[in-house]
This record gives structure tokens, sequence and C-alpha cells, in this order.
């Protein structure tokens, strides 16, 4: 059973939400947000930290919308956005592609030079190799990024035939 005070902190946590997204949400779509936010980031309704929680995601929602459970390969992305968010670290820009190639278990030289800038820009950042980045922030870059190593992986994986699948055996 919910409080009075409760229940008035998660309908102002909409309101944020709504503002900071630019649109409305249904209840429904706002219970489910929520939930993600309690399993994910241990969000406490009631907390003095849930409004900066909420900015914080809808503001990078807004920015990258793919950033539901929902979305294909998601736990996969979101580990590999968690292991950069959590370093304490600084990179250069050069040294965080290497990094991430090694995380991901991609050949970097696989990845046209335009899909770096992609994922920095996509991220909100310009890419340099020599500009020196905190870890937190490339966490949204690395995430953007699994999604291409994941889906490159399942390109090579739909152009195998059966002559190729016999050779590699």
């Amino acid at each position: 059973m919910t409080t009075k005070v409760y229940s008035a902190k998660y309908r102002h946590l909409k309101q944020i939400y709504q503002r900071e997204m630019g649109k409305e949400i249904s209840d429904i779509t706002w219970y489910r947000v929520v939930a993600f936010l309690k399993q994910r980031f241990s969000l406490d309704v009631e907390s003095a930290s849930a409004q900066k929680i909420v900015e914080t995601f809808a503001g990078i929602r807004r920015r990258y919308g793919a950033l539901t459970p929902a979305s294909k390969g998601f736990n996969e992305r979101w580990q590999v956005f968690k292991h950069f968010y959590e370093l304490d670290a600084s990179y250069n820009g050069k040294s965080f592609l290497v990094a991430l190639a090694d995380y991901l278990k991609i050949n970097l030289d696989d990845v046209p030079r335009s899909t770096r800038y992609y994922w920095f820009e996509k991220a909100g950042l310009s890419f340099s190799a020599e500009n020196i980045y905190h870890s937190k922030d490339l966490a949204l870059v690395a995430f953007i990024a699994a999604k291409w190593a994941i889906n490159k992986r399942k390109q090579t994986m739909k152009s195998a035939t059966i002559e190729v699948l016999t050779l590699a055996l």
C-alpha cells in the first residue's frame, strides 16, 4: 500500500520525465519506466536522488531512444555500458577505441572510420584520437558501439554457408 507522500512523489517524477522527454506518456508506460529504473538504477521513489535519476535517464532516452530492456541485445549492451561507466579512468580517443574493441572482441580495422565518428556523435561527443575523455562520458559511446558489434556478429553468421561451416570443422 502506498502512502500519500509516495504517490505525490511518484506523480511528480512522472511530470519531470514527461517534461524532459517533451511528451506525455501513459500510466502503464510510466509504471514500466519506474520498474526499469528500480531494477537497473536502484531507484527509490522517495529518495533525494530520484529526481536526478529520472532527469538523467530521460535525457539519455531523448538523445538515444533505444535504452529500453525490450530492444534486441539490450543486456549485452547494458553490460558494456556498465563496464565503462563504473571505471574511474580517463582515455584518449585512440586508447578508448582499442579498449572498446578488446572488450567487444571486435577487430578495430573492421570498423569504418565514419562509424567511429557516428558512435561519438550519437553520444553527444566529438571524436578526436588525442582528446582525453572520462570513462563515464564514454559509457554511452560504448553502448552505441555494442549495438554495431552485435549486428556485425549476426551478419557474419547469416552469410555463412554449409560449405564454409564444413570447412571450419
